[in-house]
């Protein structure tokens, strides 16, 4: 419906929303959450067209008539008929867990899962860890994308997703300890990424090459997950 405006919409194993016959939506990179969205064709529309739809169409939109163009477009008024948003403060690690659609993802999404838990509570972070549907790309299982809200002001990866593939629970620990706490990204890992405000990953990670061979310079070693052949 809106070939230039990308949106990966996934379910989740978080906890259902206490109030029936409604949902709970996550946006990222936006990081916020809303609460208890009715179950009816109304707040579903009034939900896409406030969060959504294009901000702004592309030029090949531009032979539509003002109605037409209208329909595409984001309107933030319909938010007012919607739950507040709320701000997203803590981590959330995403795993492909879909078995349905690949075992692959279907066997190491639960173990991750496990895995990311008991590390990230041994050190103490409050995150959430679950499990997703398909996000794409189940060759590179495990996929994960890990949400760091905006709020971790030492982080210098704040107000991102990180997509990593290829992740074993042997590579946990690096993850958890190079991106979650020093905000760094696991180049052998990565698969790409998001930014509030459109900010592009790949420059991170020039700066980031940048200071590791200045690092390797001064005689500085650091260890890093490797990716499972």
């Amino acid at each position: 419906m809106f070939p230039f405006t990308n949106v990966l919409i996934t379910a989740s194993s978080l906890p259902a929303t206490k109030t029936p016959n409604s949902t709970t939506a996550y946006l990222f990179p936006s990081f916020q959450r809303i609460r208890s969205i009715s179950h009816t064709s109304e707040a579903f529309r009034n939900f896409a067209t406030a969060y959504l739809k294009a901000p702004k169409l592309h030029p090949m939109h531009d032979g539509l008539s003002a109605a037409q163009k209208a329909a595409l477009t984001r309107n933030m008024s319909k938010a007012t008929l919607l739950p507040t948003p709320e701000p997203i403060t803590k981590p959330m690690v995403l795993i492909c867990g879909h078995g349905g659609r690949d075992q692959r993802c279907g066997i190491l999404g639960p173990i991750l899962q496990s895995s990311f838990r008991k590390e990230l509570e041994r050190r103490g972070i409050d995150a959430d860890v679950v499990q997703i549907s398909h996000i794409g790309g189940h060759k590179y299982a495990g996929n994960i994308i890990i949400y760091l809200p905006p709020s971790l002001d030492e982080n210098a990866l704040k107000g991102s997703g990180i997509w990593y593939g290829r992740v074993g629970p042997e590579q946990v620990e690096g993850v958890v300890e190079e991106t979650v706490i020093k905000g760094r990204i696991v180049g052998d890992l990565l698969r790409g990424g998001v930014m509030q405000g459109g900010g592009n990953i790949g420059r991170i990670v020039e700066a980031q090459l940048k200071a590791e061979r200045s690092e390797e310079d001064q005689g500085k070693l650091r260890l890093r997950p490797r990716a499972r052949a």
